[in-house]
C-alpha cells in the first residue's frame, strides 16, 4: 500500500504533464456545450480542462508528485550519496533492472535498493574495512614515549637502554626492581 502511494504520484506526474500540455492549448467547446453555455452548472464547468479549478487541481497533483519524488531521491541519496538526480539514476549500470522494477509498481527507493544490492553491499563492506583500518591507525599516536610496547613490568626498551648505559651488567629483573623503588621514592 505504501509503495503504491509513493509510485502513483510519479506515474501520475507523467500523465499530468501530458494533460497540462493539452490544457495549454485553447480549449475547444463541443457544439452542444456552446449552445447551452448559459445553462451549464458550476460542476460541469469544473470538469472542463481549461477552467482555473482544473488547472489548480492539476498543479496540486504535480506538486504532490514532485514532493514524493524528492522524498524518494533523499532515501536513495542516504543509501548511495553518488546519486543526486534522475540523470544519475539513468547512468547507473543497474538502470535496466531498476526501470523494470519501478514499472512493475515498486517504490523508486525500494527498486533502487533491490537493483543495486550487490554493488552497494560491496561498497559498504569496503567502507567498513577501511574504517577499521583507520580506527586501528588512529591510535598509533597513543603509543608510549620511547617507542615500543611496555612489558608486564612497565619498562620500555628505551628505559632499559638508559639504565644499561650506566649499569651494563644489570638484568631486566634488576632494572625493574630498581625502577619500582625509584618510582615509589619520587
Amino acid at each position: 500500500m505504501e509503495s503504491e502511494e509513493r509510485t502513483a504520484p510519479v506515474q501520475e506526474a507523467a500523465a499530468a504533464e501530458a494533460e497540462s500540455a493539452a490544457a495549454r492549448e485553447p480549449a475547444q467547446e463541443p457544439p452542444a456545450a456552446a449552445a447551452g453555455a448559459e445553462s451549464a452548472a458550476p460542476a460541469e464547468q469544473q470538469a472542463l480542462p481549461g477552467t482555473p479549478l482544473a488547472q489548480f487541481a492539476l498543479e496540486q497533483q504535480l506538486a504532490r508528485g514532485r514532493r514524493l519524488l524528492e522524498q524518494e531521491m533523499r532515501i536513495i541519496q542516504s543509501v548511495d550519496p553518488a546519486v543526486k538526480s534522475l540523470a544519475d539514476l539513468r547512468s547507473q549500470p543497474e538502470f535496466g533492472r531498476f526501470d523494470r522494477l519501478v514499472k512493475s509498481g515498486m517504490a523508486i527507493s525500494d527498486a533502487y535498493k533491490l537493483a543495486c544490492f550487490d554493488r552497494l553491499g560491496r561498497q559498504q563492506a569496503a567502507a567498513a574495512r577501511q574504517a577499521a583500518i583507520n580506527d586501528a591507525r588512529a591510535k598509533e599516536h597513543l603509543a608510549p614515549v620511547g617507542g615500543g610496547q611496555a612489558a608486564e613490568d612497565g619498562l620500555t626498551d628505551e628505559i632499559i637502554r638508559n639504565y644499561r648505559q650506566y649499569n651494563p651488567r644489570w638484568t631486566r629483573a634488576q632494572i625493574a626492581a630498581f625502577h619500582r623503588s625509584y618510582k615509589q621514592g619520587v
